[in-house]
This record gives C-alpha cells, sequence and structure tokens, in this order.
C-alpha cells in the first residue's frame, strides 16, 4: 500500500478528517509512520508479522494505561479493513525525541523514568503472554545474534577489536544469564528515538513505539540508557526503580553486556542496508563506556 493509498484508506476510516498537513516518517525499521495534522500518529506494518504484533503492543498499552503514569504512552485505535488489522492510530504525544540530557533537568528525568519502569516491569507476566507477549532474547537469539556479528561485522575489525567483542559475548553468554534473574514485560527499545521530552517543561513528556516489547531481563530496559547517557544517569534511575530485584546484579549486566551491545545492532543494520558502520566511533564509545564502569 503506497502512500496515496494509505491515505485513501485513512479517509475512509476517518471521513471527518480534513487533512492539512501529512509528515511521512521514514526512520522506523517497523513500520510506516503517518503524522496527519501534526496530531494523529498511524502506524502501519511492514510486514505481516508486525500485525499480530501490533495487537499484542496494543493490549500490553491499555494494561499501562490502568496505572497512574507521569509518562504518557500512546492509546491506540485499531483500524481494520474486511476483519484484517492494517494500521493503528493514536494521538501524537507532545515532544521531542530525547538526545541530550542537557535538554532536561535530568533528577526530575530520572525520577520519571524510574516510576515508568517499575510500572512496566511489575504488570502480570503471565496475563500478558496470554495474550501474545513473547520471550524474544533467548540464550539462542544471543548466540544467534554474536554469529551474525562474527560473520558479517567481525572480517572488518582488527584482530584486537574482535578479540575485545569476543570477550564481551563470551563473558555473557558463558554466565547461563536466562536462569539468574526473573523476566518481566520490558519495553524493548528504550532509546532516544522513542523517549519524548518537553521542551518547555525540560521533562520526559512520553515514551512510544512499543514494537519490541517481550517478556524478558528488565535489565534490557536499561541498556538505552547507559549507552546514550552513560553509568551515572543509569544508577540515578535505579534509585527510583523499585522492584524486588537485586540492583546490582541487574545494573552489573547492564554494564557488561546490554549496555554495550547498541552498537552491534547499529553495525549489523547498517550491513544489512549497505551503508557505512562507522567501526571508529562505535569502537571509540564501546571502549569510553568500559572504562567508566
Amino acid at each position: 500500500m503506497d502512500i496515496n493509498a494509505k491515505i485513501h484508506f485513512l479517509l475512509n476510516r476517518m471521513p471527518e478528517l480534513s487533512i492539512k498537513s501529512i509528515d511521512k516518517i521514514s526512520r522506523s525499521w517497523d513500520h510506516d509512520v503517518i503524522i496527519i495534522n501534526q496530531s494523529y500518529v498511524f502506524r502501519f506494518p511492514k510486514k505481516e508479522h508486525g500485525l499480530q504484533r501490533l495487537l499484542t503492543e496494543s493490549m500490553l498499552l491499555s494494561k499501562l494505561h490502568e496505572n497512574n503514569l507521569s509518562i504518557h504512552v500512546p492509546h491506540y485505535e485499531l483500524f481494520y479493513k474486511e476483519k484484517r488489522l492494517v494500521c493503528s492510530m493514536h494521538k501524537k504525544i507532545d515532544g521531542e525525541p530525547l538526545e541530550k540530557l542537557e535538554h532536561l533537568n535530568s533528577a526530575e528525568a530520572a525520577v520519571q523514568l524510574g516510576a515508568f519502569l517499575t510500572t512496566l516491569h511489575n504488570l502480570n507476566s503471565e496475563k500478558l503472554m496470554q495474550h501474545g507477549l513473547k520471550t524474544i532474547h533467548t540464550q539462542r537469539y544471543w548466540e544467534e545474534f554474536y554469529a551474525e556479528i562474527t560473520s558479517k561485522i567481525s572480517p572488518f575489525l582488527r584482530s584486537s577489536e574482535q578479540k575485545e567483542v569476543k570477550i564481551i559475548f563470551d563473558r555473557f553468554l558463558s554466565n547461563g544469564q536466562k536462569h539468574m534473574h526473573p523476566i518481566v514485560p520490558i519495553h524493548g527499545d528504550l532509546t532516544g528515538a522513542n523517549i519524548l521530552y518537553h521542551p518547555a517543561r525540560k521533562n520526559i513528556s512520553g515514551i512510544i513505539d512499543f514494537t519490541d516489547a517481550q517478556i524478558s531481563d528488565p535489565a534490557f530496559d536499561f541498556a538505552g540508557l547507559y549507552w546514550e547517557h552513560g553509568p551515572q544517569f543509569t544508577r540515578e534511575v535505579l534509585e527510583h526503580y523499585h522492584v524486588s530485584l537485586p540492583k546490582e546484579e541487574l545494573f552489573q549486566r547492564v554494564s557488561a553486556f546490554y549496555g554495550l551491545q547498541p552498537v552491534f545492532h547499529e553495525w549489523l543494520h547498517a550491513a544489512n542496508e549497505k551503508s557505512d558502520p562507522n567501526f571508529e566511533k562505535g569502537l571509540d564509545k564501546l571502549l569510553r563506556l568500559q572504562f567508566l564502569q
């Protein structure tokens, strides 16, 4: 369905809609995203399996809305064509993607994120699994991920850099992580692209894009915070994170692996898209974060 067909479909579903502006967002890996009148966000899954995930995502968001969150999350309306799901719609949340903590009152942001993750991670895993939320980050997932890194990325690294990457993965995979902690509902992609801040209020206004939500290690939801904002801010968020889990063990999983692995995803995505992986920049940041540990 091209952009014109999508707009035609939406006008049939919302005949009262008077279109004044259309913005097409191309950065999403999983969806075609259209924003109409800077007010309504429509997400069209790019692949068939994305339709089921959209249903599951909608259900998870409805559970989050049952709680008193200080951060807004989308409230989906699902649009169908002849009983087949086509897209979701939600009102646009005011805010800009978070790029730097300088935009915020970081102490307040840590409180907000800690409270949000507390609520999300305390949702009932069993009920969510009954509605289709799955575990994606299994031991096998990470083993296959490392195999792909070895195949597509390692040939472009120096031997010393290959050794460093190997140490990171070996340390994680050999520890049998899946048996050492409970698994909970997680966002799965809590990065600056999906954290919105309000420029005037200088606080976090929303969390979006729950496409990668799953039942997994809660430490994974701190990966983006660690990669983008470092260990100090990650620890600040953990101070306001209230679950019955040993926080230091959680932080160690973040600092030893989860908070480092975003660079490997970036490299793989670049390699698959045949664009420049920028190894030097990624390696520089990887080494800097390990030094800060």
